[in-house]
Parts: C-alpha cells; sequence; structure tokens
C-alpha cells in the first residue's frame, strides 16, 4: 500500500470517477486519510457516493456487460450474484436467468436451444466467455465436424 505523500489528488480523483466508489474505498485501496479524499471529491466536483443508489442499467445488455469482467486467456468471470452452487445469475426487471444464457444470447444473436455448457476447450469453472459457451445446436454441430465428441 502506497502513503498519502506518495499519492497524488489526481490519483485520488480518478479513483473518484465512478459516483459508485465511496471516499472509505479509495481511502483503503490508496491509505490516504479520509479527509484528504473528501476534500479532492468536493475540489473537483464529484458527485457524492450513496449507498445503495446505482444508476439502473438501460437495457439488458447493458445489465450482463457491467456484469462481465474480462480475465486471462479469454475467459470471463461473472462478478454479478450467483446461485447458491456458483452459477451465475442475473435478475433485470423482474426477469431473471443464468449470466450463461444471457451472455450467450449476446454473443451469438439468438436465443440458446437446450442446455448451455462449456466448450471441451474451456476449462475454467463459471466462465463467462460468450465464444467459450455453446447450447445444443453448436454442440451438434461440433460434434458432425469432429466426428463424435
Amino acid at each position: 500500500m502506497t502513503t498519502s505523500v506518495e499519492v497524488t489528488d489526481a490519483e485520488i480523483a480518478r479513483q473518484l470517477a465512478s459516483a459508485e466508489v465511496s471516499n472509505l474505498s479509495v481511502v483503503k485501496a490508496l491509505g490516504v486519510p479520509w479527509g484528504r479524499v473528501d476534500e479532492v471529491r468536493q475540489r473537483k466536483g464529484l458527485e457524492t457516493f450513496q449507498r445503495g443508489r446505482r444508476v439502473p442499467e438501460s437495457s439488458w445488455d447493458e445489465a450482463v456487460s457491467r456484469r462481465v469482467k474480462p480475465v486471462e486467456d479469454g475467459h470471463a468471470e461473472w462478478t454479478g450474484h450467483t446461485y447458491p452452487r456458483g452459477t451465475p445469475m442475473l435478475s433485470w426487471r423482474g426477469r431473471a436467468e443464468t449470466a450463461y444464457r444471457a451472455v450467450f444470447r449476446i454473443h451469438h444473436g439468438r436465443e440458446p436451444q437446450g442446455n448451455i455448457t462449456h466448450t471441451p476447450t474451456c476449462v475454467r469453472e463459471f466462465c463467462v466467455a460468450g465464444e467459450h459457451l455453446e447450447d445444443r445446436v453448436l454442440r451438434e454441430e461440433r460434434r458432425s465436424r469432429t466426428g463424435g465428441s
């Protein structure tokens, strides 16, 4: 962790760029006093963080994309809610489904047919990268090309 002497106001302002970031989270991330973070926020005229008040997503696609975090080797991690056994899930405006189905629909541009599974080359548990997901149609196409599995 850096000390407050090493951290510039510009670095603090960069951390505060989103109204969804609290002063406390910046204090913990940068190791600076809360008062200094608050002073930078006020001086720059940045919106104050309010717990529980997020800007709602305007579309289903936006709700999905805000929760997908790309990670190494082309995989993607789900940052939203999960079912008790870890399956990524999304609930938006009264509509709920697995993140796999939502990401598949966005990536492939169509409704998935049957269960969504990972491609044989994806070994990362709960990966939500669109290119690593396949439905019944894609599985059957792959099997017909490869002659089996």
